[in-house]
C-alpha cells in the first residue's frame, strides 16, 4: 500500500494532542498521580502501534530529514509506550543509528537508553531519569554518580544538574514513604506484567 507522509505525519501530531489532553484531565481530576489510569494506559498502547507502524514505513522520522516536530512527535509517543518493550527497544536502535550517523538526537537517546536500563533492572547511565520520593525528586538508581557529568558530556548533553532542573525534576514531588513504598511495589508490578523483568 502506497504511503501518505502528510497523513501519516499528522496521525502522530493527532495521537501526541490525545495523549495531552488525557493528561490534562487526569491531573485536573486528581487521577494522574493515582497509578497507571487504565484510559491512558489504552490510549499510549493504540499511540505505540500508530508509531510502529510508522517506522515499518519510514524508519526514524531524523530531524535534519523530517524536521524537528515530526522527530519530537515520534519522540513523545515512543517515551510512553512504556507497556511495549519491544517497541521502547526498536525506537533506541533507531536512535542509536541516528546519533552515529550525526543527528542532534543525544538528549532523546539518553532518556530513552536510561528507562529501559531501569525498566530492565540495570541502573540507569546518564541521570535522566527522575523518581518521586519523601526528600523530593531524585535520580533513581544512578551508575557511579560521580562521573554523569563526564559520560553525558560524551554525548554531547548538558551537566545532570542542567538536565534535572529543565526536566522540572528540582519542582515539588514530595511523596510520603508509604506512598513511595506503593509506588515502587506497583511499578514492579507493572515490568513484570509487561514483560521488562520476569
Amino acid at each position: 500500500m502506497k504511503s501518505d507522509f502528510k497523513k501519516d505525519t499528522s496521525a502522530l501530531f493527532e495521537a501526541v494532542e490525545r495523549d495531552k489532553q488525557m493528561f490534562a484531565e487526569l491531573e485536573k481530576t486528581g487521577k494522574l498521580h493515582k497509578g497507571y489510569d487504565p484510559a491512558m494506559r489504552a490510549l499510549h498502547e493504540q499511540n505505540a502501534v500508530l508509531l510502529e507502524q510508522f517506522f515499518d514505513t519510514y524508519g526514524w522520522p531524523i530531524p535534519s530529514q523530517f524536521g524537528g516536530e515530526v522527530h519530537e512527535a515520534a519522540w513523545f509517543i515512543a517515551i510512553h509506550a512504556i507497556s511495549k518493550p519491544h517497541i521502547l527497544k526498536r525506537a533506541l536502535h533507531l536512535l542509536e543509528q541516528a546519533l552515529h550517523n550525526g543527528e542532534q538526537v543525544a538528549q532523546e537517546y539518553a532518556k530513552l537508553f536510561d528507562r529501559i536500563e531501569l525498566y530492565e533492572g540495570r541502573k540507569q547511565r546518564y541521570g535522566t531519569q527522575f523518581a518521586p520520593s519523601p526528600a523530593g525528586w531524585y535520580a533513581w538508581d544512578l551508575e557511579d554518580p560521580e562521573q554523569v557529568d563526564v559520560r553525558r558530556a560524551a554525548l554531547g548533553l548538558s551537566t545532570f544538574l542542567e538536565g534535572k532542573e529543565a526536566c522540572g525534576a528540582g519542582e515539588g514531588g514530595f511523596i510520603s514513604q508509604e506512598e513511595q513504598d506503593c509506588f515502587e511495589a506497583d511499578f514492579l508490578l507493572f515490568l513484570q506484567e509487561t514483560g521488562w523483568r520476569s
